[in-house]
């Protein structure tokens, strides 16, 4: 029989964090888990602080396989936070977890590794009769502790992307395509920067092949250094964790919701790139200029700066989308950094390809209306029909910017799951980057919502 038991806290010190998540879950389990998830805030101390913390969980349950990744924040209907540590615990299934160390070195090897035993292991549970899933938790976010200021274009430290910081696209675009590569493979090598393009050709594979897959990027917003993934006790930098889970009562299933309605009238086109990221020309005008003009803020530009000045990143309540219009689906909102003059965009390599692809009847861009409240009403429509009787538990994935720009809202966020999942047991993880097989590529602005549910005798 399958149970799953979920434990929260968000104490500021992991430890007791830990300790007592630990105690709330296994008081409701009462029998030996066969699989640990384990998530937490965003803790100062490095690898040791997150190290010392699972030894509390290793006490009792040193056998069991455990994965997760540290992120932003934890809710789940109890509580919400940006600290503090949540567990799931499951009796009942199968689990099979891995680890590719610095996956970022020799990314194609260890890409053909990872299909081939998600391929195998996808094959012998389907010979037993069972269904299965797989969970990643790769490499996430991470910047160099000093770096420069791109608003004013100083110099105060390395940071990767000052290469890409030079007006010399403008003369000779044809640079962006090889520079922007170069880039990429140096941020690979170095563990630095947007890690998107590390990992993405093995999403592509999985989604190729038919294979279940979810799961998430870390963040740590606490250092913008590294985030941690975490393998049977033990906490990595810039490795790829998953784990394999099946069962033959249960069925796995992933939906998106991107938070963004399309405005049609707002369309437009883009003309340059470099890969793994790209720096647009769009409808002939470049970065800034152009965005300004997209969002209306032509003669407020002044909002532009200080929204600038206040984030890293721009959190636009007006997102890019892109359109796939054979399928209907929203694949990839944008997240725009305007501290670059050319409006630096990060995105996976894919779909920097489709925006420019000349193909209008096919892919097609947008600016999207976004709000708290849009985000709660597409939330609430999403899990009215996601969430059945037949639910046995509930993983959710939710974008960092899109819980900035709910803001002081999340509260009502975060009763949107309560009130339709009731005594489900789920955890809620506030994420960089969301993934799963189902609505494919990457929707930043997004909630991946994962669930399992009673097998039927036809599925």
């Amino acid at each position: 029989m399958v149970k799953v038991t979920v434990g929260l806290n968000i104490d500021h010190d992991l430890i007791t964090a830990t300790l007592k998540a630990l105690e709330q879950a296994d008081s409701l389990l009462c029998t030996q888990p066969s699989l640990i998830l384990y998530f937490t805030g965003s803790h100062p101390g490095g690898t040791k602080t997150y190290n010392d913390a699972m030894k509390v969980i290793k006490e009792k349950y040193g056998k069991v396989p455990l994965v997760g990744c540290s992120g932003i924040g934890i809710a789940n209907n109890d509580d919400y936070g940006l600290k503090g540590a949540g567990l799931m615990l499951f009796a009942g299934i199968s689990a099979k977890n891995s680890i590719i160390k610095r996956f970022r070195i020799g990314t194609r090897f260890k890409t053909k590794k990872v299909l081939k035993n998600c391929k195998k292991s996808v094959l012998k549970e389907k010979l037993k009769g069972s269904n299965s899933t797989q969970i990643f938790f790769p490499p996430g976010l991470g910047f160099p502790k000093l770096m420069v200021n791109l608003l004013n274009h100083r110099l105060e430290s390395f940071n990767p992307f000052c290469v890409l910081n030079n007006r010399i696209w403008l003369k000779f675009p044809i640079l962006s395509k090889i520079m922007g590569k170069l880039t990429e493979i140096s941020m690979n090598i170095a563990g630095i920067g947007v890690t998107y393009s590390c990992a993405w050709p093995l999403f592509t594979q999985l989604y190729q092949e038919g294979i279940h897959f979810t799961g998430t990027f870390g963040v740590d917003p606490l250092t913008m250094n590294k985030s941690y993934q975490f393998y049977n006790f033990k906490a990595y930098k810039d490795s790829l964790v998953y784990v394999s889970i099946s069962s033959p009562s249960l069925r796995f299933e992933s939906k998106t919701d991107s938070g963004a309605e399309i405005i049609p009238e707002k369309s437009f086109d883009l003309d340059s790139y470099i890969d793994g990221g790209f720096i647009p020309r769009i409808r002939g005008k470049w970065g800034a200029q152009a965005l300004l003009e997209l969002f209306d803020m032509e003669k407020t530009p002044d909002i532009y700066e200080e929204c600038t000045q206040r984030y890293f990143y721009y959190h636009p309540y007006r997102p890019l989308c892109v359109i796939d219009e054979e399928q209907n689906k929203n694949l990839y909102a944008l997240s725009i950094n305007p501290n670059l003059k050319h409006a630096l965009i990060s995105a996976p390599n894919q779909i920097a390809k489709k925006l420019v692809a000349k193909d209008p009847n096919h892919f097609q861009a947008f600016i999207s209306d976004q709000s708290a409240l849009t985000i709660e009403q597409l939330l609430d429509n999403t899990l009215s029909k996601f969430i059945t009787r037949d639910t046995v538990f509930g993983l959710f994935f939710d974008c960092g910017n899109r819980a900035m720009i709910v803001g002081d809202r999340f509260d009502q966020l975060n009763k949107k799951y309560a009130q339709h999942l009731g005594d489900i047991p789920y955890l809620l993880i506030i994420s960089g980057g969301e993934i799963n097989s189902q609505n494919f590529p990457i929707v930043n602005f997004s909630t991946i919502a994962s669930v399992a549910k009673k097998s039927s005798p036809t599925y």
